[in-house]
């Protein structure tokens, strides 16, 4: 890894190893994971090239838990929703899931209802700021 990226890309670059992580539970990526992998990199502004390596090896990238919470759960919502794209692996990608949350910062107390919230709102679209109030209620959390 190129020790001169931003933290930002660090962090943006772990971020979409995790994604990759879930998306590849059952040894393979489908067609609708590449798209939503391909809609995240724009997002994260994560290069052609980066993309690629990232997609080839994931466990080269180590989880960045995000500096505060509501990009913690912006994380988690990203996740949900790419864990629900591959329905046959959905039982591993849960598991992974539920380690990447306590990765990210969750606590280990919460970890489990918040994830299990998580994917009831993906499985409903549940548009991110809904998810992020759900989320810090679930979480006990009264930050706002």
């Amino acid at each position: 890894m190129n020790v001169f990226l931003s933290g930002t890309q660090r962090k943006n670059r772990g971020h979409l190893a995790n994604i990759v992580k879930i998306a590849r539970s059952n040894g393979k990526l489908n067609r609708d994971e590449i798209r939503l992998l391909k809609k995240i990199k724009e997002e994260l502004n994560i290069s052609d090239l980066a993309f690629r390596k990232i997609i080839r090896t994931p466990e080269l990238y180590p989880i960045n838990p995000p500096s505060n919470y509501d990009e913690r759960i912006e994380r988690l919502y990203m996740l949900t929703n790419m864990l629900l794209v591959d329905k046959e692996s959905f039982e591993l990608s849960l598991k992974l899931l539920e380690k990447l949350a306590v990765g990210i910062g969750f606590p280990l107390k919460t970890h489990e209802e918040v994830v299990r919230l998580a994917v009831e709102m993906a499985q409903k679209n549940i548009d991110l700021d809904s998810f992020t109030k759900e989320i810090k209620r679930a979480n006990g959390s009264t930050k706002e």
